[in-house]
């Protein structure tokens, strides 16, 4: 009798958890709504969000890179950056090429 009681509340409970759920907007980011971030002219802030794996030392590294050798001509190039390397970019770079573009 008193696992029936409990089963009865339990299932009340269950049912009625949807109607006390809000809903919540779902606001995109910036990479789902499709946006890109010129390599170029980005800052350490935009770098650093970007993709998984580019941190705050490596867009650090990319501006630095960029200062002393001037403007990337293709994504690729990122290549060339010390702490980011071959591996990283060849491991990454269907999304490095969605993400970055060169202006």
């Amino acid at each position: 009798m008193k696992s029936k009681l409990i089963g009865l509340i339990l299932s009340f409970v269950m049912f009625n958890l949807p109607l006390h759920a809000s809903e919540v907007p779902v606001t995109p980011t910036e990479k789902q709504s499709g946006s890109t971030i010129n390599l170029n002219s980005a800052d350490i802030k935009t770098l650093s969000k970007s993709i998984k794996g580019i941190g705050k030392k490596r867009a650090e590294s990319i501006i630095k890179y960029r200062t002393e050798h001037g403007d990337f001509k293709r994504v690729e190039d990122l290549a060339s950056v010390p702490g980011i390397g071959k591996k990283f970019v060849n491991s990454h770079l269907k999304e490095l090429q969605k993400t970055f573009i060169i202006q």
